[in-house]
């Protein structure tokens, strides 16, 4: 891995240069760092969170697979924050597979997601792209 490729995931908490060297990349440049980069949007408090979350927000289609695995995932916090802080907000219409997950949280909250408020705001996904449920 070259020093430059290092630089586009946050080493630590402290770190914000990172965002300038992924702000020039391209998604498909990226592929191989999506899922870390993903992993800093577990806590939206974290600084590195909504910058990464920005620089996502126009690819949530392109980046579908690694959300709904997250989606599927029984972290209920990070499901939370994957659906307030990029789906909900992005300027994108999500795709019909995520968008369908997201129905399906909806449908089948278990108790912690209940408890985060995951099925709320999956419901607010829903309104918005005028998906019944």
């Amino acid at each position: 891995m070259d020093k430059d490729t290092q630089n586009l995931v946050p080493k630590n908490k402290e770190d914000l240069n990172f965002i300038n060297n992924l702000k020039l990349k391209s998604i498909s440049e990226i592929r191989d760092f999506i899922p870390q980069l993903l992993e800093w949007m577990q806590d939206m408090n974290w600084p590195q969170a909504p910058l990464i979350a920005d620089y996502f927000s126009p690819y949530i289609n392109e980046i579908q697979e690694e959300l709904i695995s997250i989606l599927k995932s029984n972290d209920e916090i990070w499901k939370y924050w994957i659906l307030h802080g990029l789906i909900l907000h992005s300027e994108i219409t999500p795709s019909r597979k995520i968008l369908l997950e997201v129905k399906n949280i909806y449908l089948n909250a278990t108790p912690h997601d209940k408890e985060a408020e995951v099925d709320i705001i999956a419901s607010e996904i829903l309104e918005k792209y005028k998906l019944s449920f």
